[in-house]
């Protein structure tokens, strides 16, 4: 019998995806920020976009590809939601001049005035000066570093994406990100791609400054001296030129960069993913010179996913509301280890919604089950007083909102307590209530071909404690098969006089 299978409209409390990429952001230079290229940005829900880079780079950098994607893909309730962005070969590069200031207070502080001694026609026109003090500061300030790099470019990277996937998985949504990175230099130093790097790194390496060599246009002498007075000026000059030979060398220290490099970083939440390829940060006496997330992609998810959906339980539920119009089924009712086991079946519009299992007698709603996505649903109850198990009082049936089951009695002279399925057979097992009929009357197992007719597909007879254990073939082709079992019993054991019972008809999803 095959069966055609409607799966069930989305409703609101489905799972909604949200995704979007950057190929790079961050900023320059502590002021610059940089995010060229974005796919989705501030989108409510996961749509397939895709940018690349349309508008010129800032002038710092260049790349030979920048890119940012998103998608969504898959049937509604089964969608995959992806993202990603990154670089191919993008570089930073190097001021002419840094826009920071190089700490060079020690060098200002340890020089003062400078004595330089006056003899000879010097003296003589000086009216008797033995000795002038300079002021050499400006002087030495103007040959300190001015920042310039011995570099052409201070980052390069020559590959970088971030990835990130959300989906409904097991009935739960699955948030997953993952990157590569390849090439990673900076300052012209080679860095390892597979960990965090954290250290310092030389922008300006030690040197030192000749004052000998400054610009003497720049010394700043006593009140009413001038290198440009005639006479005077040369002699002067030559004066302090003779002081300048004779100092030492004066030492500049060493400029240090302070580098971070951050590969694979992943932020996760509840229901959001970051993923980022490659974090980069440079800066100078504490002042920003890189800070860039090279590749990010990021998934969310917000609701719930429907439970994942079993061909075969699908089809087995399909069939037993194929021959009813109801949109509710109560399908079994058993005592079972103390306790009411009742198994059922909902329209899959159903699913996720709560039945209430109504106790005839009583009138009261004695358990509740909620209805799985393949539309099937189970629960258990309390077993009734002693007194009313055997009696038309002991029935249940299944409700939901204006939806209502046949209702079934509790006790039945035979019952199925067991089905398998596997390798083409199915598997029946179960048990007649005694008095069994004397002889004992065969069991017939039927299969439903269609609403309208069964076929017989075996006949046993039961142990002679009333068990059976029936195996028979699965039909081919199919998900799902509808199974009955009939025979004949002695209602008490003084009354031999035998009458027909049956199973209820079980739908069973075929391996």
């Amino acid at each position: 019998m095959t069966v055609g299978l409607l799966a069930p409209a989305p409703d609101a409390s489905a799972a909604t995806f949200g995704c979007e990429a950057s190929a790079l952001r961050g900023t320059l230079l502590g002021s610059v920020v940089v995010e060229p290229v974005v796919a989705n940005r501030g989108a409510g829900a996961c749509r397939t976009a895709s940018a690349g880079l349309n508008a010129p780079l800032p002038v710092l950098l260049t790349a030979n590809a920048v890119s940012a994607n998103t998608s969504l893909a898959g049937p509604a309730g089964q969608e995959t939601a992806f993202a990603a962005g990154g670089v191919t070969d993008i570089r930073v590069l190097a001021l002419p001049q840094l826009p920071i200031t190089l700490p060079t207070a020690e060098l200002s502080d340890a020089l003062g005035s400078v004595t330089v001694p006056i003899t000879g026609l010097l003296q003589t026109l000086l009216g008797g000066l033995v000795n002038v003090s300079i002021d050499l500061r400006p002087a030495l300030q103007a040959l300190l570093p001015n920042g310039q790099l011995p570099l052409a470019e201070l980052v390069r990277v020559q590959g970088a994406m971030a990835y990130a996937g959300a989906s409904c998985r097991d009935g739960a949504p699955r948030l997953e990100g993952s990157s590569s990175v390849t090439g990673v230099s900076v300052l012209g130093q080679q860095l390892p791609v597979g960990q965090v790097v954290d250290q310092a790194l030389s922008l300006i390496d030690t040197a030192s400054i000749d004052p000998s060599n400054v610009d003497l246009s720049k010394i700043v002498l006593p009140l009413g001296l001038s290198f440009g007075t005639a006479v005077v000026g040369p002699l002067l000059q030559t004066a302090v030129q003779t002081v300048l030979d004779a100092l030492p060398p004066i030492a500049i220290p060493a400029t240090l960069a302070q580098v971070r490099v951050t590969p694979g970083a992943q932020a996760r939440s509840a229901d959001r993913l970051v993923q980022q390829a490659l974090r980069i940060q440079v800066a100078v006496a504490g002042q920003s010179l890189v800070d860039l997330v090279v590749g990010e992609a990021t998934v969310r998810a917000s609701g719930d996913c429907p439970e994942a959906v079993d061909p075969g339980k699908a089809a087995a539920s399909a069939l037993v509301l194929g021959c009813t119009t109801r949109r509710l089924v109560l399908t079994d009712v058993q005592a079972r280890d103390g306790r009411v086991r009742l198994l059922g079946v909902a329209d899959p519009s159903l699913a996720g919604q709560r039945v209430g299992i109504r106790f005839k007698h009583s009138g009261k709603i004695v358990a509740r089950a909620t209805v799985a996505a393949d539309g099937s649903f189970r629960a258990t109850a309390p077993l009734p007083a002693r007194r009313l198990r055997p009696t038309n009082h002991a029935r249940y049936e299944a409700v939901l909102g204006k939806e209502r089951s046949l209702q079934l009695k509790l006790q039945r002279r035979m019952v199925l307590s067991g089905t398998r399925s596997a390798g083409g057979k199915v598997t029946l097992s179960g048990r007649v209530i005694r008095p069994l009929a004397s002889p004992s009357a065969a069991i017939t197992v039927t299969r439903r071909v269609s609403c309208q007719r069964n076929e017989v597909v075996a006949r046993v007879r039961p142990k002679a404690d009333g068990t059976f254990r029936i195996t028979v073939n699965a039909p081919r082709g199919e998900l799902a098969a509808v199974y009955r079992m009939q025979t004949r019993v002695r209602k008490t054991v003084a009354n031999r006089k035998t009458f027909q019972t049956f199973t209820l008809p079980r739908s069973i999803a075929l391996g």
